[in-house]
């Protein structure tokens, strides 16, 4: 079986480029012709204050000719907050969470092929505290009693920067609490990978056995003066394959995707133009 991951598109008309990198994606996959897209969140740039946005970007994947399956991010539904009691300036929107239901199917789900399966989780309602959390979990230990054999697992976030016992507190990484949830209930499986977008960069980790691989924007990067560079910063894709001897991954950028710097399309947040005023427009990739 034959997957490609893409993730952070933040499509919005307010940024046509990114839209233009979407053609060129899409146009790849429709050459290769995989047996399922997924999209790993931020599939808008600012769904989650513009529901607009989250309607117009669905859109974009009509028609693609193969099965597409969705995941939120922070930019479609709102963000979880680092740890217990921290202020979110973007905190998790009940509404949005019901609009990105009502336009893209579920916010988790399970996908079996074979001795395989992989889950798919809805990372912004980790930390949240909230029953939606709640019934998360719930339906994850359901649906982890019912197979065996490898397990592959998809988020927005990474779990962590390096190891599982990371203290570091991060917009960038599931919150500390529920990601030792999350693990003390994966300990019975035969976790063989998680794989995320969220953060920009590409990136391939393997703690315990377990490949830890952060898939890139398709959209854009952030320069290091505004993101602290723990990968490669780059633009791309990434595919999966899956079978009964294991699985692979593979990086691609298809020909025309260009590597766009944020900082030159100021008109997507309200924050940039002041961030680019500070560092300047020439800050490097």
């Amino acid at each position: 079986m034959k997957l490609v991951l893409v993730s952070d598109t933040h499509l919005t008309p307010r940024a046509p480029a990114f839209g233009d990198n979407w053609t060129v994606v899409r146009a790849w996959i429709e050459a290769m012709a995989p047996d399922v897209v997924v999209n790993l969140g931020d599939i808008a740039a600012d769904g989650a204050s513009d529901p607009r946005e989250l309607h117009d970007a669905r859109a974009a994947f009509d028609g693609l000719g193969t099965e597409v399956r969705f995941i939120p991010g922070n930019h479609d539904i709102g963000d979880t907050p680092i740890e217990p009691g921290a202020p979110n300036d973007h905190p998790l929107d009940p509404r949005r969470l019901a609009d990105y239901r009502r336009l893209y199917g579920p916010d988790r789900w399970s996908l079996e092929w074979g001795p395989w399966q992989i889950v798919a989780l809805n990372a912004q309602l980790f930390g949240t505290g909230t029953d939606e959390e709640g019934a998360q979990f719930a339906w994850l230990e359901e649906r982890l009693r019912d197979r065996r054999g490898p397990l592959g697992l998809l988020l927005h976030k990474p779990l962590f920067r390096n190891a599982p016992g990371d203290t570091e507190a991060h917009v960038r990484y599931v919150p500390a609490g529920a990601r030792r949830r999350l693990l003390a209930g994966l300990a019975a499986r035969d976790l063989r990978f998680v794989a995320s977008g969220h953060v920009h960069q590409a990136r391939r980790l393997r703690v315990d056995g377990i490949d830890h691989v952060w898939v890139p924007s398709t959209a854009y990067c952030m320069p290091d003066a505004m993101q602290e560079r723990i990968g490669e910063k780059l633009v791309g894709i990434l595919t999966l394959e899956i079978g009964d001897a294991g699985h692979r991954f593979e990086s691609v950028t298809p020909a025309g995707l260009l590597r766009h710097n944020i900082l030159d399309h100021p008109a997507v947040y309200a924050k940039l133009a002041a961030v680019r005023a500070k560092l300047g427009a020439e800050a490097a990739l």
